[in-house]
């Protein structure tokens, strides 16, 4: 029971640490916790951390390489790094556009009849998990990453390659990278009244340049490196 725990705890701290560093999910969920859209956040949120948890699941197990087969496939990954591409040309065409036309109509209502800011239209409930499990599985290091860093803690003993420690540790690495994302979400919520928020709201155009230069460079190291 002890090592299941300590599998549990290093997972946690693996998966919050690793979620950190810049990439595709942490831009989306700062857009979508800057939009007031915290909901959808969490779940892009969700949606990435089932990527990272599985992942562990497999490599912890001993079945890392029924995975990287797929996911070394070069259709398989430029499609992914594709996708990255089209969310952000979405966001840089069609977003921008949507949040121009809100806040014109907004400040026009608060003008007129002095109401209260009202939450923007959100998306459908799953949309937003979909975007997180796809823009998760498009990073090409996770598996490398992930297989890594589980190396490592199995030659130090602190996890075991057995089901209950690899799915312990699995678990916990999915709790942390949510636990980061959430985190993230509820500091941008609330610097709504910081002028970094102000800036954040206004940051559509940024958002949608990151992923598409995410989307570009993972379909350039696809097409090159294979």
């Amino acid at each position: 029971m002890t090592g299941t725990v300590l599998s549990l705890l290093a997972g946690l701290l693996a998966g919050f640490l690793g979620a950190i560093p810049p990439g595709p999910i942490n831009v989306t969920v700062i857009r979508k916790a800057s939009a007031r859209k915290e909901a959808e956040a969490l779940r892009v949120g969700f949606g990435g951390a089932l990527v990272d948890g599985l992942i562990c699941a497999f490599v912890a197990m001993g079945f890392g390489w029924a995975l990287s087969s797929l996911t070394a496939h070069r259709g398989v990954k430029l499609v992914l790094a594709l996708f990255l591409l089209a969310y952000g040309v979405k966001i840089l065409v069609v977003d921008r556009r949507r949040d121009a036309e809100a806040r014109a109509e907004e400040a026009l209502r608060r003008e007129k009849h002095h109401a209260p800011q009202l939450p923007p239209k959100g998306e459908r409930w799953g949309m937003p998990l979909v975007v997180g499990l796809v823009q998760g599985a498009a990073n090409p290091t996770l598996i490398v990453n992930w297989t890594l860093v589980i190396g490592f803690l199995v030659g130090q003993r602190v996890i075991q390659t057995d089901v209950l420690s690899g799915g312990a540790f699995a678990l916990g690495v999915a709790s942390g990278v949510f636990a980061w994302f959430a985190l993230l979400a509820r500091l941008v919520v609330r610097m709504k009244d910081h002028p970094a928020g102000e800036w954040l709201r206004h940051s559509t155009t940024l958002a949608g340049i990151l992923l598409v230069a995410f989307g570009l460079a993972f379909s350039v190291k696809t097409l090159v490196g294979g």
